[in-house]
């Protein structure tokens, strides 16, 4: 299986058993880290969410600097960054200062988010949001070069000749583009972007993403040779039988707190002609609160004794991915747990892949 090229990283998250109070949530994010370092994870990755439970992370890159100080050598990866939110060259400068701050790569996902909830408290249009997402990242690769630049979009504008300082390592920051669909995948493969995506679309699907992706960018005379990442749910036991279990438990909690956090507003999605899929993307989400319809997803995930993960990783990679996100901390889950599933992933798993946890798997256990 170690013929191929693969990294595994990990997901932490501001998540436990409710209620936890905030503070303890972050103070285990941070617990977290370093335990997946020590078991010899290349990357560890979190989200951005506001002004729910799901997931709580306003600001990725503050918490970045704090395990970068604590992890040095760890890579530092963001699942994603929602830029439509972001002063893009204010976003430019704090992405620098932490290219310096840590010796380490950054591997910087972003997206343009789907929940009204945010869009409507930061007092943004969600139909904008695919121009907002293009214009922002055109800007941040722009500030980042280390040129003087000015801007001029539809919603967004630097009208001010500036040259970003600090400068930035540009060659420590890898920049990815979130994909949901074959159609999303042209998209970002025009905007020049390697692929992030995420463990609930079917194989199938995954593959026409990936070889949309591929074929868009040789066209444009692109890199394909570059790291693609999948974020993945993971619950490892002693048996199939045990983990589904384990799935059957805790895994509904995480899909009420997707339907609360992502519910349409008034005008729903299917009226905003670039979110119609994410209207079905909802109703999967609703079906899958109820521990009886979570098969789909469950066959789909890191699920089963160590054999049946290590088949699925397989099936992603031979998909085309070569990074793959362990995800152990959703909702719900306690540190205790998700501890158990991350340390088994990297000693019964992983050294299947990468001889480097064959070095370090047992290092946190």
């Amino acid at each position: 299986m170690m013929g191929q090229q693969v990294e595994f990283g990990f997901m932490i998250a501001a998540s436990d058993v409710e209620p936890t109070p905030d503070l303890d949530l972050y103070r285990g994010m941070i617990e977290d880290a370093r335990f997946g370092y020590e078991l010899g994870f290349r990357t560890v990755w979190t989200p951005e969410h506001h002004f729910s439970s799901y997931f709580p992370t306003p600001s990725p890159l503050m918490l970045m600097s704090n395990i970068a100080a604590r992890c040095p050598g760890l890579g530092l990866g963001t699942m994603v960054l929602v830029t439509p939110w972001h002063n893009p060259v204010r976003l430019a400068g704090e992405i620098a200062m932490l290219s310096l701050m840590s010796d380490a790569p950054l591997h910087l996902g972003l997206g343009r988010g789907a929940a009204p909830l945010e869009y409507d408290a930061f007092d943004l249009k969600l139909e904008h949001a695919k121009e907002r997402f293009q214009e922002v990242w055109e800007v941040l690769d722009r500030a980042l070069s280390g040129k003087p630049f000015t801007y001029e979009g539809k919603h967004v504008r630097v009208p001010l000749e500036v040259r970003l300082r600090p400068d930035a390592r540009r060659e420590n920051i890898h920049f990815y583009g979130a994909i949901g669909s074959p159609d999303s995948a042209t998209k970002i493969a025009e905007l020049d972007l390697p692929p992030i995506s995420n463990g609930t679309l079917p194989m199938d699907v995954q593959r026409r993403v990936l070889n949309t992706w591929h074929d868009v960018t040789l066209r444009r005379g692109g890199n394909t040779d570059v790291t693609k990442p999948v974020a993945i749910s993971c619950i490892i036991a002693d048996s199939d039988d045990e983990a589904e279990a384990l799935a059957r438990a805790y895994m509904p909690r995480w899909f009420e707190l997707q339907v609360e956090h992502y519910r349409p507003d008034e005008n729903g999605f299917p009226t905003i002609p670039d979110y119609q899929s994410f209207a079905a993307v909802h109703e999967r989400r609703m079906a899958y609160c109820n521990p009886d319809n979570l098969g789909p997803f469950s066959r789909l995930q890191l699920f089963g004794s160590p054999e049946t993960v290590s088949e699925r990783v397989q099936e992603y990679l031979d998909v085309g991915f070569n990074h793959l996100i362990v995800m152990a901390a959703t909702p719900g889950i306690p540190q205790q747990k998700r501890r158990e599933w991350l340390s088994r992933f990297a000693r019964e798993v992983a050294p299947n892949f990468s001889a480097q946890f064959g070095q370090h798997a047992g290092a946190a256990v």
